[in-house]
């Protein structure tokens, strides 16, 4: 028997045979792999090593300073020479008054916590963007049933069209409507499959590789239980995005101490000894010194550390107030979710089926005309993929929420919510 196979469906079996050598990918994998390798965390373990740095050289006290000076050489007569020199070697110390050490640690141990808090906001980013993209490649591998399911059933549609045809019972128009049909599903396959060749590209970027993977794992039609909207307002208090918050607000206040305390000027000691070559005399000489600091300086320091306080703090209010309005908004948009996903299984997707059936039964008894079964059938895809569509919605929200608390937000493991319709 001699087989056809048109273009659109050997390009979409040429861009499945290039990956289905490789083993499929699960969530677990790919989060892995981008926290091993991502690039933007690789750099982080840098930056934090630059503020621990900063935060030990902050520690670290003025150093001692070694004074030489020679003075009355070269001159004339007696002091022709050395003969007249005076030589003076000293050691100085500043020393620091108004707690500035300790207010410079505090500052530079808050900077460090808040690279610490940055970073934890990196990692939730880059693990929120390989999730993302994984849901996208799955969406894309249920587009990819659907359209297989849907070419199948024009197939059989066909076959029956063209043995009516044999019995002069159907129009050549009907025939070539239903070859069309069946060419446009047999583009959408190839177009899908291709679009999955560059999402497998796009989620393996994340961790700076090529894709060794031919598909990835998991069910959109899986969905988790959800915490109470308390609980998930009280891991909102400690998830890393209110830390930071937190975090640059306590920063602030410390800078605002620190500007206090450099109102305060620092003294200088210093001791030595003094060699009088024309007196053949040794004698010690002690040494103080305070710099004469500006009130307005001062003044003008602490009036915008307050204000750098002041800022922070309100900021930390409204960051508060915003973030719980987006927690229950997103809480609201997976109710309704969860209610369209329970109506498109439960009534929308009976029905499509139960239309297709009926239009096809109606069909071979030449009861109903081959455009109304071409519709029936388009309501029963337009129905599946309303339906991915809405899980990969609820999913994608549920991740935004992950990204607020910090936390996956399984309450008692993943449950079997609806799957894709024949």
């Amino acid at each position: 028997m001699c087989m056809r196979y048109s273009l659109p469906a050997l390009l979409a079996a040429i861009c499945y045979c290039l990956s289905a050598s490789a083993e499929p990918l699960s969530l677990t994998q790919a989060l892995q792999q981008t926290l091993q390798h991502n690039p933007a965390l690789q750099a982080y373990s840098y930056q934090l090593r630059i503020a621990e740095a900063s935060l030990l050289n902050a520690g670290n006290s003025p150093a001692p300073q070694l004074d030489i000076a020679i003075e009355n050489i070269l001159g004339r007569g007696d002091n022709r020479g050395l003969a007249g020199a005076e030589f003076t070697l000293s050691l100085s110390q500043q020393i620091e008054l108004g707690s500035k050490r300790e207010r410079r640690l505090d500052v530079a141990g808050w900077r460090n916590k808040l690279q610490q808090n940055n970073y934890e906001l990196t990692r939730l980013d880059v693990l929120a963007d390989t999730t993302k993209q994984y849901i996208q490649l799955l969406n894309l591998q249920q587009q990819r049933v659907l359209t297989e399911q849907k070419i199948t059933r024009e197939t059989d549609l066909l076959n029956t069209a063209l043995e009516r045809g044999k019995a002069s019972n159907l129009h050549e128009a009907d025939i070539s409507r239903i070859k069309l049909k069946l060419l446009r599903s047999e583009i959408a396959l190839a177009n899908i499959s291709q679009q999955l060749e560059q999402q497998r590209y796009q989620l393996a970027a994340n961790w700076n590789a090529e894709p060794n993977f031919s598909e990835v794992t998991g069910d959109l039609a899986v969905l988790p239980l959800l915490p109470a909207l308390s609980e998930l307002q009280t891991e909102l208090q400690r998830s890393p995005l209110t830390s930071r918050y937190l975090t640059q607000q306590r920063l602030a206040q410390s800078l605002l101490q620190q500007a206090e305390a450099n109102s305060n000027a620092n003294i200088t000691v210093s001791a030595g000894i003094r060699r009088d070559e024309a007196q053949n005399d040794t004698s010690l000489v002690l040494g103080f010194s305070l710099p004469l600091y500006t009130a307005a300086a001062s003044k003008a320091n602490q009036l915008a550390a307050e204000a750098e306080q002041e800022l922070a703090s309100s900021q930390q209010q409204l960051n508060h107030t915003q973030l719980n309005l987006l927690l229950t908004h997103y809480v609201l948009q997976l109710n309704t979710l969860r209610s369209v996903s329970t109506a498109i299984t439960n009534q929308l997707l009976p029905q499509a089926k139960h239309l297709l059936a009926t239009s096809m039964a109606g069909y071979q008894q030449g009861q109903i005309d081959l455009l109304s079964v071409l519709a029936a059938d388009e309501e029963l895809l337009q129905a599946n993929l309303e339906l991915v569509e809405s899980q990969r919605h609820f999913h994608l929200i549920v991740l935004e929420l992950e990204r607020l608390t910090g936390q996956p937000l399984v309450l008692s493991g993943p449950v079997p919510f609806a799957k894709i319709e024949n």
